[in-house]
């Protein structure tokens, strides 16, 4: 099981249309590759159809929330408190890599299943997630920050190439 999970790292206090606008783009990309999605540290929702219908009243993106609706119902979808291990290894996506932690394509692609963290917000991933991060994966492979829904992009189509054999050599595959 592969999960693709937002950090709230933006507003703790108040929902913006940042965070609606974001779960609207992540969710049809893990629709799309069979994956799971989770939400970590959004207090403001208690319940997982809260999300769904908050996110289906605001947009239009991914056919009016069509697709997070589907994860739901799927039970692809989580609101979360905690890295719980039934998601896996925690690998936190960062341009910055604690080297100690740095994880190449050829890791992805022997997981069982992981939870790939992006931070929602400027100040991408806080150090304590970092920290908690048994990996991190750095996607461009020249230490480029990009911005949260292009990382989740770039991200998820890496992972589903790796995972799905649609590569000659791993080993020699340059990211971008």
């Amino acid at each position: 099981m592969i999960t693709l999970c937002l950090v709230n790292t933006y507003d703790k206090l108040k929902l913006h249309e940042a965070h609606l606008r974001s779960i609207a783009r992540i969710a049809p990309i893990c629709y799309a590759f069979d994956f799971h999605l989770a939400l970590y540290d959004f207090p403001f929702w208690k319940r997982e159809e809260e999300v769904v219908d908050a996110v289906c009243d605001y947009t239009t993106i991914g056919e009016g929330g069509k697709y997070l609706r589907e994860l739901h119902e799927s039970g692809k979808f989580h609101l979360i408190e905690s890295f719980e291990s039934r998601f896996g290894e925690i690998v936190a996506t960062t341009s910055k890599p604690d080297e100690s932690k740095k994880i190449s394509l050829d890791d992805i692609a022997r997981f069982r299943s992981a939870i790939f963290l992006f931070g929602l917000g400027r100040k991408g991933l806080p150090k304590d997630v970092l920290k908690k991060a048994k990996y991190h994966f750095e996607a461009t492979g020249k230490n480029v920050s990009l911005e949260t829904c292009t990382a989740i992009g770039v991200v998820a189509t890496l992972i589903w190439v790796v995972r799905h054999g649609r590569h000659k050599n791993v080993s020699e595959t340059r990211v971008l």
